[in-house]
Order: structure tokens, then sequence, then C-alpha cells
């Protein structure tokens, strides 16, 4: 067994370990085998076979042969039926037990082992139309027992094995392939061992794709990458090889046609669909987005491509100034109708800005009734800036579009009115303070020459939260017998015959009592909410905080912009063009008037208004709710091609920079997609994400084939940054490498181990100018390393952003 990788390669991100060999060759094959044991005694005379027998014991090691269970296979990639670009991965499938891929032989009965030996499995890949039983590549294949396969028919060759393990009669899957597809895709018979390796995981890393899983794992791979320009269906086979060295041998000299048919057992078949992406996949399109055609840097910032510096002729040099600043900054003109009826245009920005947006004016005592509190004035040019003013006017045709939302405000409110008049008549009354029926700081009641009712903000003073809290039941039994109440309620019980005399009815009042006394109680309520002491915001807060949380979640999904429609956001295509990313600033005072609007549906007069302000957490000053400060929107076939995209912010830079919180992140339409951060960063990092271990090439910024270097020095499978194989990669890239497949398109490795113009020793040596002197001994476990597919990823800095 050799080992590649001479010292484990600590990774911090995601946190695992893995070390990859060249093989782990079982110390006995697969067979059946016979041990004899023969005693001889030195040194007696005669014969001794009388009485020292000879003995013989036949036993059998047993593997996977023909057919192979669900739990020998750990992972496939791509995924069974998945659809995606494809076309820089090599598929492979993971099997769990180490030893498998050397557990048999290539070599015939009649054949010498030779030494060493190659691995009995094979990775194939095979496109649509190049099987016959399978047409469509969905992985299908034939059953039968395996006394059928291995029997000869004619034109088909097989497998000749030496002992058939088991059941002879048991089913299993068979592939039929023309000898000359077989030929083109088949590995050559000294590059078998260089596609198979192990792998062995320390510890979990729980990534998605294939979960990689402590233990020891045999990898094989294919050596077909699926076509780069057409959208095609591959049928993956798993075939066994056992027996097949004579089959190999002449398809390596080229010597089968498509007249002949090999049949070999599929041990494990799926299918995949790969769908190249137009521009180039992920490295592709976030070049575009970052660089145009002549190399120069994008403005990524969120804002319609400004007009030229200077003025066109005839233009107020001073008003083209401040358009253009305007412009600048994110908005854009929309038309707007006066109250005249005249028709002009008003400045518009969304959210979303193009620099730090200046902050919301204080509001008004009552708060802001209207769109017009927040309409911005330009006495210079006589134009409004309607930002807010439309901000405040969607969030209250949104929250009354909700039935539900406004109902549970609704009902809030009255709930808010009902128990603050509650407490207002409790502060009202005397002896609260639990001290008698004086007030503390107010004059007794019965003293000469002075008022039972002392002055409200005196009797406040002495408030004690037994006044705010429900009134127990012994307490008003003490004040009904105080009262007279309970000895008239027993007098009239014990003398029934008593003649009582009523007067008859009078005529209904013109002018009610009750409006009067109702009156009073909302004095009362109104003179305690302009000014409410401490213990009763609190004891209201709690009162209502329950009705109160499903309006606060509502309102928070506002204020991240949840149900805006997109023209709101973005109120100019231009931009946000096609194939683009933008970074934006996000203007609080503008979700202040979002949030301000939606929650004032239920606002009827001065008294909501200063309950909302006194008990509503979203009314609160120094609101604790996270706040979105700025974000990145992505417009681009990306956002489908690349499902579960990261996007990662972060303070600083370097190894000293920390990560942001994401708030939101959400695909908008089949290429939107918006993220919004916490903070403002100082980089974005765009990343593929973490599909497990892969294997695969890379894509050059110029959009050719190449395979990005590895160090396989200490430390071992760190990244050469800049380096790649071909260097340089000319106009063909790693396609002088790659063998035609059956189509004629450049897509097979061509390893070829023992020509120095194979890939495998031209990219040892490749390696070894770069003073990487392992490369000498590069094996399956090297290439392995070399082959790895990481999440490519992508740093821009706020400098970027101009």
């Amino acid at each position: 067994m050799t080992d590649q990788r001479r010292a484990p390669a600590p990774a911090t991100d995601p946190g695992f370990v893995l070390r990859f060999q060249d093989n782990r060759e079982p110390a006995i094959d697969a067979g059946l085998y016979r041990v004899k044991a023969t005693q001889v005694l030195p040194g007696v005379p005669g014969n001794t076979a009388g009485y020292l027998k000879d003995v013989e014991e036949t036993f059998e090691v047993r593997a996977p042969q023909f057919a192979l269970a669900g739990e020998h296979v750990h992972a496939v990639n791509p995924a069974p039926e998945a659809r995606s670009d494809y076309s820089t991965t090599l598929a492979h499938i993971t099997l769990p037990d180490p030893l498998l891929p050397w557990m048999r032989r290539l070599d015939e009965p009649e054949a010498k082992e030779v030494a060493p030996a190659e691995p009995w499995l094979a990775l194939l890949l095979f496109a649509e139309g190049e099987l016959p039983g399978d047409p469509a590549s969905a992985g299908l294949t034939v059953p039968m027992t395996a006394e059928e396969l291995l029997t000869d028919a004619p034109g088909v060759r097989r497998p000749h094995v030496r002992h058939i393990e088991g059941d002879a009669t048991a089913l299993c899957h068979t592939v039929e392939i023309p000898g000359d597809v077989f030929a083109t895709v088949v590995p050559r018979t000294d590059e078998l061992r260089h596609l198979v390796h192990v792998r062995a995981v320390r510890p979990d890393a729980g990534l998605r794709g294939e979960t990689l899983a402590a233990g020891d794992y045999a990898v094989v791979v294919a050596n077909r990458l699926p076509d780069r320009e057409h959208e095609i269906r591959y049928a993956a086979h798993l075939v066994a090889l056992e027996g097949c060295r004579s089959v190999l041998a002449d398809a390596d000299a080229g010597r089968l046609t498509a007249d002949v048919r090999v049949r070999l057992a599929a041990l494990h078949s799926w299918s995949f669909t790969s769908d190249p992406a137009p521009g180039g996949g992920f490295p592709g399109r976030v070049r575009h987005f970052l660089f145009d055609r002549d190399g120069g840097e994008r403005d990524l910032l969120l804002r319609v491509p400004p007009p030229p510096a200077e003025p066109p002729a005839g233009t107020d040099p001073a008003a083209y100034t401040t358009a253009r600043t305007r412009l600048a900054s994110g908005r854009v003109p929309l038309a707007y109708g006066l109250e005249t009826g005249e028709q002009s245009y008003a400045w518009y920005r969304g959210p979303l800005t193009a620099e730090p947006a200046q902050p919301l004016p204080t509001p008004p005592a009552g708060g802001w009734t209207s769109a017009a509190h927040l309409m911005a004035y330009e006495k210079a040019w006589g134009l409004f800036d309607a930002g807010w003013g439309a901000a405040w006017t969607l969030g209250r045709a949104l929250a009354l579009a909700d039935a539900d939302f406004a109902t549970m405000l609704t009902a809030w409110h009255a709930k808010a009115r009902t128990h603050a008049a509650v407490l207002a008549q409790r502060l009202a009354a005397t002896g609260l303070d639990g001290a008698g029926p004086e007030v503390a700081g107010a004059p007794a009641a019965d003293a000469p020459g002075t008022s039972t009712a002392a002055p409200l903000d005196a009797r406040a003073q002495g408030v004690t939260p037994r006044a705010l809290t429900p009134r127990p039941f012994g307490t008003l039994l003490e004040e009904l017998a105080a009262g007279g109440a309970a000895s008239r309620l027993l007098r009239a019980g014990t003398h029934p015959a008593e003649a009582r005399h009523t007067s008859p009815p009078q005529p209904f009042p013109r002018t009610p009592t009750a409006g009067r006394r109702g009156a009073g109680r909302a004095a009362r309520t109104a003179e305690v909410l302009a000014d409410p002491p401490a213990e009763l915001r609190s004891a209201l807060a709690a009162h209502l905080a329950e009705a109160a949380a499903p309006i606060s979640d509502w309102l928070q999904r506002l204020r991240l912009l949840h149900g805006l429609p997109f023209p709101d956001l973005v109120p100019d295509e231009r931009a946000l063009p096609a194939e683009s990313l933008r970074l934006f600033y996000v203007d609080p005072g503008w979700l202040t008037a979002l949030v301000s609007g939606a929650a004032g549906i239920a606002i009827t007069g001065e008294s909501d208004a200063a309950l909302a302000r006194i008990a509503a957490p979203w009314a609160r000053s120094g609101d604790e709710d996270p706040t979105p400060r700025a974000g990145v929107l992505v417009r681009s076939a990306l956002v489908r091609e690349c499902p579960g995209l990261l996007v990662r912010p972060y303070r600083g830079h370097g190894d000293t920079r920390t990560p942001i919180t994401v708030l939101r992140q959400d695909v908008l339409g089949p290429d939107v997609l918006l993220v919004l951060f916490e903070q403002v960063p100082d980089e974005v990092e765009l990343a593929e994400p973490p599909e497990g271990l892969s294997f695969g090439v890379d894509i050059s910024l110029d959009g050719k084939r190449v395979i990005g270097l590895r160090r396989v020095d200490t430390p071992v499978a760190r990244q050469i940054d800049g380096e790649a194989f071909p260097d340089p990669a000319g106009t063909d890239g790693l396609d002088a490498h790659l063998r035609p497949d059956p189509y004629g398109r450049r897509a097979l490795l061509d390893l070829r181990p023992s020509d120095a113009d194979g890939l495998l020793r031209a990219l040892g040596a490749r390696l070894t100018e770069l003073d990487q002197e392992a490369s000498a001994e590069f094996g399956p476990a090297g290439l392995a390393v070399q082959l790895v597919n990481a999440p490519r990823r992508q740093l821009i800095a706020r400098g970027q952003a101009r």
C-alpha cells in the first residue's frame, strides 16, 4: 500500500481531515482456497503414513462479484436524476469497503497473475444513443443469471472467471456495450489503477451532496467529462472487470469493432443530466459581474448609469449637476401629478440606495398621518422627493390588503383603549396606594377647605403596582358593604310583601347622561396617556404583549421587505440589467416610513396614537428588531444554475475579518436573488455551495479547461494560487490531454502513465517545476488531490463597488 499524503491536511473550514491513499490491497483475494497440512517425523524409519495422516481444509473468501447490495454503496456524484452544469465534473462512486476494488483480479483462469494488481472495478459513463439497450441513458440494465452472463453467445465478449461464488442462478444486472463504444470509453488497462483510490476521513464534515462521514472508503472515478456545449443525459455504470484482461487488451489495441458486444455485470447504475451553463458557469458569470469585455471594472452600485459629467449645450449647469447627483444616489425621476392638475415629475428612491441615506426627519407628536408629511420639497427646483411618502403609502396599502393583519391590529387597538381606560379610572380613584383614603402627597378628603379629588399628577405620584392590577373580589365586597348596598339587598330579600310603589317611566331625556360620563372617562384617559407614569406603561405593555406578538412579526417581515412589489425596490431596470450583481445600502428611514404607514391603519385619533407610542413594540424608540443596513441583488441565470449560492458578508479584511449576520436571502424570481445584511460589510464573498467531495477540472478566466494545481508537498492539497495545468492554457487548454468520445468530442482523460506526453506524467512535470518534489511519486492519490473540485469563491471588497 502506498500513501500519497505524507501528512494529513488540516482544514479549518469546514473542519475535517482527508487522507488519500493509492490503494489498499487485501492480504488475500476473494475466491476458493484449499489448505493441506502434511506431517513428517524426521529420523523415524519406515512409512509413517499409517498414523500421520495429511489434513486438507477448503475455505472461501467472499466479496461481491456480479451484484452489489445497497449498503455497499456510500454515495454517488452527481446525484441520481440530478440536473445541472456537470461539464467540469468527473462522476464518482464511493464504496464503504476500502478493500473491495482489489478483492478480485482481471486475469483469466489460464493466465498467470501479474503484479501490481489492477482494480477490477471501473465507472463508465455513456451518453444518449451509445447503448442500444438504453438509448435514452436512463441507467437501464438487463437482468440475467450469473450462468447466463458467463455463457458464450455469438458476437459477445464476456468475462472469464475462475469460480462463481454463491448461487449461479441468482439474478444480476448486466449491460451490453458495442465494441467500438467500449474501446473508446473504457480506461486503458494501465490507467485503471489511477482512477481508484482510498479516502480516509477524520471526522464527519456534514456537508450536503455526498456526505463525508468518518471512516475509510474506496472511491472509483470516471474518466469522462460531460459535454460542455450540449445538454445531454448520461448513464453511469459501475462495471465488474473480473476475468476481462483479454477484452481490455483488445480495447487498448483498438481491435474491438461495432459488430462485437461486450457484456458485463453492472454492479450499480444511475443517470443524470448535464446542462452546460452558457455563460461559463460560476467563474464565467461572476467575472461578467465584475468586469466588462475590455477588462474594466463595472460599477457595482444599484443605480442607473449616470449621464456624462459635462452638461449638454444649452443646459443649466447647476440643474444638470443636481440631477446627476440625484441619479448617482440611486434616485430615478417618475411622473408626478400635482394637486392642481399639473403634470410634473418627482424623484423616487426605494429602500435600496447607492449611498448612505440621510436620516428621516423627527415625526410630529401624533406621528405621520399622511404621505404629505413625508414628502421632501426642493425649493430651488420646485420638485418633490417622494421616496419616504411613497413608502408610507405602500405600507398602508399592504396592511389594508392583508385582512388578517388589519383585523389583528384593530383588535389590539380596541383592547388597548379598554385597558387604558380601566387603568386611568383606577389612577383617578383614591386610596390606590395602600395608605388609606389619602393619596400620598395629597390633602385628606375631610380637611376643611380642601377638595376630595386631588390633581391627577399628584395622585399618580403614589401609584403602586397594586393599583394597576385586577381588583380583588374581597375588596369589592367591602366597598359594597361600606356603601350600604349590601343592607339594601338583604332587606329586599327578607321583606318581599312590602308594598313598593314605582313612579311611571319618564320620557327619555334628550341629553343622555351616559354621554357626559363617557366624556369624562375619555378625558381622564387622555390626561393619563399624555404623560403616563412608568408603572402604567409597563402594565399596559405587559397586558397587550400576547396580542402584539403576531403584529410585530408581520411588521418585522415588512421591515425585511417581504411582500413588496419588485418595482418599488428597483424602479428602473437599467439599475439591475440582466447578468448583473449590485450592492446597495438600505435606507432605515424608508423602512420606518413603510412600517409607520402599515401600523397606522387602525389609528383613529390622538388616544390611539398615544397608545401605540406607549405600548406597541413596533413604535418604541430603540427598537431591538434587526434592521437591514446593506445587501446584494443578483440578476443572473447563476441563481437558477447554482441553487444554494452562498453570499457571505464580513467586517474587516483578511484573517481578522468577522462575519456579518444575513437577515434574509431569498430567490425573488427565476433569476433574481436578494440578500440583506445587518451591517454594512467591508467584503462580500460569493461561493458555490459545499456539495461534498467531487472531482473534475476547472475553467480558466478565458474559458479554457484547466486543472487548478494543489500542493503535493507540505501543506498537502493547499491550492497553489494562480497556477494551473497546462500553463499557458493555449487555444485548447486541457483538450490536448483528452481523448475523443464516441462522438469525436474531447472528453476522456488521456492518462497514459508510461508516456511522457500523457496527462499523468505531464501533470507531474508541471508540479515539479513548481518545486513540488513529491510529484515524482505521482499516483492515484496524487491525481485525486489535483482533481478535487473545491467550491469556487469570489471576494468583492467595498472599494470595488465604486
